[in-house]
């Protein structure tokens, strides 16, 4: 079962027009916890901030029924902490082979995280990361390429 969800306003927001809310997200989240059929979600251009992209990853994290394989994250505006909840669910979520994160705002210390977290997880079926358009600086790029040399299931890295 696919979800595509990009490009509504789960948050109250859309390209930076209107008051932030968790709401809708929050809903979604509560039906992550318990849904284990899903296996592509599609939030892509939600504003959902690292609020809302930490409560979508506890809830995935939390469902050990969960056959999620593919996750999209596309331009929600999210940064380190929002990154750190999608390492926390990454470090432990052993199905997801597609993960895109690209346009939001990880830094160095976001996208560290996240390698981090793919590289502890022995049971990764990660074949494709995106991460373009991140700000990613030195650091951030040695961690990538440090996850990179260790994770053999990734065929793609963006």
């Amino acid at each position: 079962m696919q979800l595509d969800l990009s490009g509504n306003q789960l948050c109250g927001v859309k390209y930076g027009e209107g008051t932030y809310t968790a709401e809708g997200i929050t809903a979604i989240a509560d039906a992550l916890h318990v849904n284990g059929a899903l296996t592509a979600l599609d939030l892509s251009s939600n504003c959902l901030k690292d609020e809302g992209v930490s409560a979508v990853c506890a809830a995935i994290q939390s469902n050990k029924e969960t056959k999620l394989a593919s996750l999209n994250f596309y331009y929600n505006d999210i940064g380190t902490v929002g990154a750190n909840a999608v390492a926390a669910m990454v470090a432990v979520t052993g199905g997801l082979t597609a993960l895109d994160l690209s346009f939001n705002d990880l830094n160095d210390d976001g996208v560290s995280a996240v390698c981090e977290a793919i590289q502890s997880n022995k049971e990764t079926k990660l074949a494709s990361l995106n991460f373009r358009n991140n700000g990613i600086g030195l650091v951030g790029s040695k961690s990538v390429a440090a996850m990179v040399a260790v994770t053999g299931a990734l065929t793609e890295v963006r």
